[in-house]
């Protein structure tokens, strides 16, 4: 079950609202550093949002009317479970759902190289990044469902899309943390395409989308600047990077209200868009890494 939406002919004004206003929003890791930005863009669109985080450590008021702040763990799914419900009881069905809470590449101990990474620390980004998002998304699923099925709920339904907050990581791979760039590629094409055909049977307007930003100027990729130096800089966010800067978190949070809108990307389905500002790929050497790499006959093959 669904409504139509409304179209433009030539005698109806051309309208620039999202079409947000009302809509029931939920943000998994919606107090984290993007994750935050996101949540506010969402709030400034007249959306009643839902935060869904692991920390205490809020930074919304949690008095306003159009905020419902639960505390769960993305990867227990009783905790999802009662996390979408308190949400439903809030402000009804979650009709956006924004998957973006993960462990972040920054947070996770990187080695020079895959057969030098413990087996644990794979599996851990694993049980986070991919059954995680697996996890708020079948939940966002089941809500939707649940509400096509119920005529009241179903006639108020709006912009019912999910986004799946990937990374360039996913299309580029990393080579010191090669269990993040898989468990990002794993959500935002094989999951991504499954439910693409998946949603759309269950509610015929439901679309699914995916974004892959590159490095985003976080309060957090600054330290790390700071911390490693220019050439940290230089190999992030420069040598295969055209504009050579990091991603503003806002250029995020706005790409995810244009999927979230129905009237702005209606026929947006099944997509994964990158903001990278063009990145083409990683930098794999420095002239003094090529220098130094082994040679054929040095014992090395």
């Amino acid at each position: 079950m669904s409504s139509t939406p409304s179209r433009i002919n030539s005698q109806t004004p051309f309208s620039t609202d999202l079409g947000l206003k009302g809509s029931h929003a939920l943000v998994t890791g919606g107090c984290g550093l993007i994750g935050k930005v996101v949540a506010h863009a969402l709030l400034a669109a007249e959306c009643c949002v839902s935060i869904v985080d692991i920390t205490d450590d809020c930074p919304f008021d949690r008095q306003d009317a159009n905020i419902c702040f639960v505390k769960a763990d993305i990867t227990n799914a009783e905790q999802m479970d009662q996390a979408f419900a308190k949400a439903e009881q809030r402000f009804g069905p979650v009709e956006i759902c924004v998957a973006l809470a993960s462990l972040d590449l920054s947070v996770l101990q990187q080695s020079e190289s895959l057969a030098d990474m413990d087996p644990k620390t794979w599996q851990r980004v694993f049980d986070v990044n991919a059954n995680g998002t697996f996890m708020t998304c079948q939940r966002w699923l089941r809500s939707i469902r649940t509400a096509a099925w119920d005529p009241q709920k179903a006639s108020r339904l709006r912009n019912v899309s999910l986004i799946i907050v990937g990374s360039e990581s996913g299309r580029f791979g990393v080579r010191t943390m090669a269990a993040y760039a898989a468990g990002k590629s794993a959500v935002q094409q094989g999951l991504l395409r499954s439910l693409a055909e998946d949603a759309p049977r269950l509610y015929s307007a439901a679309r699914v989308n995916a974004v892959a930003p590159g490095p985003v100027a976080t309060e957090r990729f600054e330290e790390e600047r700071r911390r490693y130096g220019d050439e940290f800089y230089y190999r992030e966010c420069q040598a295969t990077v055209p504009p050579a800067k990091p991603i503003p978190p806002e250029d995020v949070a706005m790409t995810i209200l244009f999927l979230a809108s129905q009237r702005y990307s209606g026929s947006v389905h099944g997509q994964l868009i990158p903001i990278d500002a063009g990145k083409t790929g990683n930098l794999v050497w420095t002239k003094e890494e090529l220098a130094e790499r082994p040679k054929p006959g040095d014992g090395v093959n």
